[in-house]
């Protein structure tokens, strides 16, 4: 079978790493997987298209359309978009066989293709998708006598999350006795992996404790290894009732020693209530 080469970002070292695949592409999950734009301007793309080649193929027999102004490409094209989009004014209309057998072709793409394109869409809009907002960075500093890594994530919807839960993976560069490089993967035990609602913010501690992958690491040791941290949360949408998930990636860059984070909790001064400030999720200051 024949092979490719495909191109992806590593979110852990900001590097592009090529990937060999099979020659084989899944388009249907990569026209459901496309941003919103994408996906607009390949539906306009086919749209128009389409008829222009069916534009040209009536235009090729300038008397097979009755009813057009004129001779110009023009007029076959918007008979074209009458026939796929299965308007029909009826002021154009086939007068010829050629012309018959060319609509009964194009009604057929026009039914098939608005059927799959709103199916498409329908499957699209109907993801679950979680709107969880993920701190910029994570800090360590010692928080009840242990040195603790630490970072935040908030529901930005107005809905609660229920039965939120969170993993922590540490990926690291490490070689073997053999000399053999490779990454492993370290579950991070955290303090709490778990909670019944997430409707405000959730600071997620791991205790740095021995068994930990960062015990006794030094930022200059830890830099060395190359690492990356993977954070995935998951529970039910209480308004849709699915499933939603979310995770992020960190950097070295982004892990702070040394620091904590700032209280996002605020009072407003007229009402007196407790509000959060999203905006300050991500903000620490040194210790």
């Amino acid at each position: 079978m024949s092979r490719r080469v495909k191109t992806r970002i590593n979110p852990i070292r900001n590097t592009t790493v090529e990937v060999a695949a099979n020659h084989r592409v899944d388009v249907y999950h990569s026209v459901v997987s496309m941003s919103l734009p994408g996906f607009l301007c390949l539906f306009a793309s086919f749209f128009l298209l389409a008829n222009a080649l069916f534009g040209w193929l009536y235009w090729l027999n300038p008397d097979s359309i009755g009813g057009l102004k004129s001779n110009a490409y023009s007029e076959y094209f918007f008979f074209s978009v009458q026939t796929l989009a299965t308007i029909g004014y009826g002021a154009k209309f086939p007068q010829t066989l050629y012309a018959d057998v060319l609509v009964t072709i194009e009604s057929m793409i026009g039914l098939l293709s608005v059927g799959l394109f709103a199916a498409i869409a329908f499957a699209r809009f109907s993801i679950p998708r979680a709107r969880i907002v993920f701190s910029d960075k994570l800090v360590i500093h010692t928080h009840d006598g242990v040195p603790t890594l630490m970072m935040r994530i908030a529901n930005e919807r107005s809905n609660q999350i229920i039965d939120a839960d969170v993993s922590m993976s540490l990926i690291m560069r490490e070689v073997t006795p053999e000399g053999m490089k490779f990454r492993r993967i370290h579950d991070l035990k955290l303090t709490r992996s778990h909670t019944p609602i997430l409707s405000l913010t959730w600071t997620i501690f791991h205790p740095i404790v021995p068994g930990s992958p960062l015990f006794g690491h030094t930022p200059q040791s830890l830099a060395q290894h190359e690492f990356g941290l993977v954070v995935t949360v998951k529970g039910l949408d209480e308004t849709i009732s699915q499933t939603v998930h979310a995770n992020h990636v960190y950097a070295p860059s982004q892990l702070l020693w040394n620091h904590r984070f700032k209280d996002v909790f605020v009072e407003d001064p007229v009402t007196g209530k407790a509000q959060i400030d999203l905006m300050a999720i991500s903000e620490v200051q040194p210790l």
